[in-house]
């Protein structure tokens, strides 16, 4: 009996640690580096810098979570981010469209790019893997020979909305996070979509004899992924007052890994929203207070990779434990 409920103990504690040992990591990297740097790392200013710096790789996070929950992966998303930068950029500039033209304009580009990875994986039955990577590439091409390698600036004052202006001390791209990160929230949690998207991932095979249109849904999920990537793109054109024809390159790893790390948090093994914002904190917090304590960017880097390599080889544990 004593042996019994010592290991219904240890059952529950290795539940609580798996799936609350992530937000535990997240508090001991914020005690740290409160320790080490208080007057700078806990300065309010400071706060609403890390929050800023985690706006684009929430939001893309946010997007590919929705197309990782169904098992698959989107590789375009640092590629369309970039490019579609420069679709803003070069419908205000070249082509003199208004700023809220110009962003719904590219927003819908992002939905459509979305769309055609969605349509290549469900529809044509490419792995997901092969297709978005060939996809990223094609992007990323007609990206650079439109651009040159050059920058679109000259962008007008009225787009610095997205990622350069502030309410106060809070910027306004912190609005664009909330709106986009709550409204895939509601649609993972409180809608028949989300229902479905969460059916794929768990049983392709049972979600297809229980009716559901799991190409269709594939598609949504492929085409909030560009949404998302569409958003992100003219915050960060904003913020660096230039369309760069590769600013969005780099965000495709971190944004992986956001959702990787988020995969430990609440559901165990599973990729979810709330999980995904986590896990940007991380890395975000992470960058800053490393930042702080002066250490160089490529140490920062293996910090990063040892996090990352963590977070999968608990999310493969947790999958591998609820199999």
């Amino acid at each position: 009996m004593e042996k019994q409920q010592k290991t219904d103990k240890n059952m529950q504690i290795s539940k609580l640690a798996s799936k609350y040992g992530t937000l535990v990591f997240l508090a001991i990297l914020f005690i740290t580096f409160s320790i080490l740097r208080p007057k700078t790392f806990l300065s309010m200013g400071n706060i609403f810098t890390i929050l800023r710096q985690i706006v684009i790789l929430s939001i893309l996070g946010a997007g590919l979570t929705v197309v990782m929950i169904t098992n698959r992966i989107d590789l375009t998303i640092g590629y369309t981010t970039s490019f579609l930068g420069v679709v803003a950029g070069a419908l205000m500039v070249h082509f003199g469209l208004p700023v809220w033209l110009a962003a719904i304009i590219t927003i819908l580009v992002g939905a459509f790019l979305g769309s055609l990875s969605g349509i290549s994986v469900a529809i044509l039955g490419i792995p997901d893997f092969i297709a978005t990577l060939s996809l990223g590439f094609l992007i990323s091409g007609f990206n650079q020979s439109y651009t040159k390698g050059h920058p679109i600036s000259g962008l007008p004052e009225g787009f610095k909305i997205f990622g350069a202006k502030f309410i106060g001390r809070i910027p306004t791209s912190l609005f664009f996070m909330i709106a986009f990160v709550a409204i895939v929230y509601i649609l993972l949690n409180y809608t028949r979509f989300g229902r479905y998207i969460y059916a794929i991932g768990g049983n392709e095979e049972a979600a297809i004899m229980s009716g559901v249109n799991v190409n269709k849904n594939i598609i949504k999920a492929y085409i909030i992924s560009g949404i998302g990537a569409g958003l992100a793109s003219l915050i960060l054109a904003s913020k660096l007052g230039t369309a760069h024809p590769t600013a969005g390159d780099s965000y495709l790893m971190e944004a992986l890994a956001t959702v990787y790390v988020g995969g430990t948090v609440f559901k165990s093994g599973e990729p979810n929203i709330a999980g995904t914002f986590v896990g940007a904190l991380i890395i975000g917090i992470l960058s800053n207070g490393l930042t702080l304590c002066n250490v160089q960017y490529y140490n920062q880097d293996i910090a990063k990779g040892l996090v990352i390599f963590l977070a999968v080889t608990i999310t493969s544990i947790q999958k591998k434990r609820n199999k």
